[in-house]
C-alpha cells in the first residue's frame, strides 16, 4: 500500500482512514505499507500490517514531501520546494520497487504522488495496481499542464480505479472518459461504534462541534459568521492548520464562543461526539474546482448518533439527504446555515428523527462491509493476473 499521507501515531486522526483501510484489508493479506518520511512521526507499534517510512537524501525537517502535510500547495513554495519534493519522490519510488518485488499487488491512495508511482511499478513488475482516489490529486491534475496524460497513464497502469465518491468519478471521466470500465465507486469506512449516551443533550448550553484541518477548503469561516449572534451556544473546534490564529482572530471578532482545542486522537474525538449536540461540516468549492471528497468525519458523526448539518459540495451530498438523515446548505452561503442550525436547535423532535437515521444510514459504511468491497477488488485483479500469466506460461510452453 503506497500512501502520501499517513498519521503520525496509531491515535494520530490525521488521514486515519489510510490506517484504518490497511487494518481492514490485513484480515485476509499480508499489508505493507509505504509512507514519506515524517520528522514528527512516532516510532509505530506492533499493529495488523507494517509500516515502513521511506529515506530521503534531504534532512527530514527540510524535506517537503511528509506524510503529514497537505501536497497540494507545493507548486506556491518555490522551485527550491519542488527540486527536493522531487528527489524526495524519487527515493519513495525506489523503496516501493524494491517493496513491490516481494507484493502480489499494490494499492495507491491518491493519483499522485503514490499512483502514478504504483502505475510504474506495475508497468515494470506486471503486478496488479489499485489506485484510490480521495479528492486532492486529482484537481491537482485536473490545473496542471499535461496532467490529463499522467491521469490517462495511471488509468492505463492500473487494474481499476477508485473514487470515494460518484462527485469524483464525473470529474474524473471529464479528464480520461475513456477510462469509464476501470472506475468505481468506494467510499473509506469507519469502525461503527456501539450505541453511546442519548442521542439529545440536557445541558443549557448547546455545543456544536467541527473537526477538521483548519484550511480554507474546510470553511469553519462560514460557520464562525452563521453563529455569530446565537445565546447559549459553544463551538468546539478540532484540529490544526495554516489558517488557525486568522480563524481564531475572526472568532473573537464576532463575539462567538469558539474553544480551538488543536487536534484530537480517536479517544477524544468520541468523547467530544458524544458530548456535542450538532456536527457541522461547512466545506466549500474552491476557485480552481477543487472540492473534499466524502470527509470520514461526516460518516463518523452519523455512526456517533448525532445530527449532522454539511454543506451540499462533493461527498457530503451523496452521504446526507436532506431532511432525512440531516440537513445540507449551499456551500458559503453563513445565511442558510444559520437557518439551519436554527431550525434542528429549536426542534428537538427533529434532531431525534435526524440522528436516528444518520446511525442506521451510516452502518453501510462499516470497515467490515467496504474493507470486503475492496477485497473483491484485489481478489478479482490478482485472479486476473494469474490468468494472464497462466496463458503466457501455457503458450511459451506450447511454441
Amino acid at each position: 500500500m503506497l500512501t502520501s499521507s499517513f498519521p503520525g501515531s496509531p491515535s494520530d486522526e490525521t488521514c486515519g482512514y489510510i490506517r484504518d483501510h490497511a487494518r481492514s484489508l490485513s484480515v485476509d493479506y499480508d499489508v505493507r505499507v509505504l509512507a514519506p518520511p515524517d520528522c514528527t512521526a512516532q516510532r509505530w507499534p506492533s499493529d495488523a500490517f507494517t509500516l515502513t517510512r521511506s529515506r530521503s537524501l534531504l534532512p527530514r525537517k527540510l524535506d517537503p514531501l511528509k506524510a503529514g502535510a497537505d501536497l497540494n500547495d507545493l507548486a506556491s513554495r518555490g522551485l527550491l520546494a519542488t527540486l527536493g519534493a522531487m528527489l524526495s519522490l524519487v527515493c519513495f519510488f525506489t523503496h516501493a520497487l524494491m517493496l513491490a518485488l516481494q507484493a502480489d499487488a499494490i494499492c495507491s491512495h491518491w493519483m499522485v504522488p503514490s499512483g502514478l508511482v504504483g502505475a510504474l511499478i506495475s508497468r515494470l513488475l506486471g503486478k496488479p495496481h489499485i489506485v484510490v482516489e480521495h479528492s486532492g490529486a486529482l484537481h491537482l491534475l485536473a490545473r496542471t499542464r499535461g496532467g490529463k496524460r499522467i491521469v490517462r497513464f495511471i488509468i492505463d497502469g492500473s487494474d481499476r480505479v477508485v473514487t470515494v465518491s460518484a462527485d469524483l468519478k464525473r470529474k474524473l471521466l471529464t479528464l480520461c472518459p475513456e477510462g469509464k470500465n476501470k472506475i468505481e465507486v468506494i467510499p473509506m469506512g469507519i469502525t461503527f461504534p456501539s450505541p453511546g449516551t442519548s442521542i439529545l443533550s440536557n445541558q443549557s448550553t448547546r455545543i456544536i462541534l467541527f473537526i477538521g484541518r483548519l484550511t480554507e477548503i474546510k470553511g469553519l469561516d462560514v460557520l464562525l459568521r452563521a453563529i455569530h449572534g446565537f445565546k447559549n451556544l459553544s463551538l468546539i473546534v478540532a484540529g490544526d492548520g495554516d489558517r488557525r490564529r486568522e480563524l481564531q482572530a475572526l472568532a473573537v471578532a464576532l463575539g462567538v464562543d469558539a474553544r480551538f482545542v488543536g487536534r484530537v486522537d480517536a479517544a477524544e474525538r468520541d468523547h467530544l461526539l458524544e458530548k456535542c449536540d450538532v456536527v457541522v461540516i461547512p466545506s466549500r468549492a474552491l476557485p480552481n474546482g477543487r472540492t473534499e471528497g466524502t470527509p470520514v468525519v461526516c460518516l463518523e458523526a452519523m455512526a456517533a448518533g448525532r445530527t449532522v448539518i454539511a454543506s451540499r459540495v462533493g461527498g457530503l451530498a451523496e452521504a446526507i439527504v436532506d431532511g432525512q438523515n440531516g440537513l445540507l446548505f449551499e456551500p458559503g452561503d453563513h445565511s442558510l446555515l444559520r437557518d439551519k442550525l436554527s431550525l434542528v436547535l429549536g426542534n428537538a423532535g427533529l434532531q431525534q428523527q435526524l440522528a436516528e437515521n444518520a446511525r442506521r444510514s451510516a452502518a453501510v459504511y462499516d470497515w467490515k462491509r467496504i474493507g470486503s468491497r475492496y477485497g473483491s477488488i484485489i481478489d478479482c485483479a490478482l485472479r486476473t493476473n494469474d490468468a494472464i500469466g497462466n496463458r503466457g506460461i501455457e503458450a511459451s510452453i506450447g511454441g
